[in-house]
């Protein structure tokens, strides 16, 4: 569970969410550049993602 004080990771779009027209960007382009700015923000503070993702 992420702590209250830490923001809380993206939602990761359902597959169906994605149009399939091949956009540029895609929702899953979007979802990527929001997850890795939330890992940036959660590594600044000294925690790791990956163990909070797996809490």
């Amino acid at each position: 569970m992420i702590p209250p004080d830490l923001p809380s990771p993206p939602r990761e779009p359902a597959p169906e969410e994605c149009c399939g027209r091949g956009c540029e960007p895609c929702i899953f382009d979007y979802y990527e550049r929001a997850l890795e700015r939330w890992e940036a923000r959660i590594r600044e503070r000294g925690l790791d993602p990956d163990d909070l993702r797996r809490a």
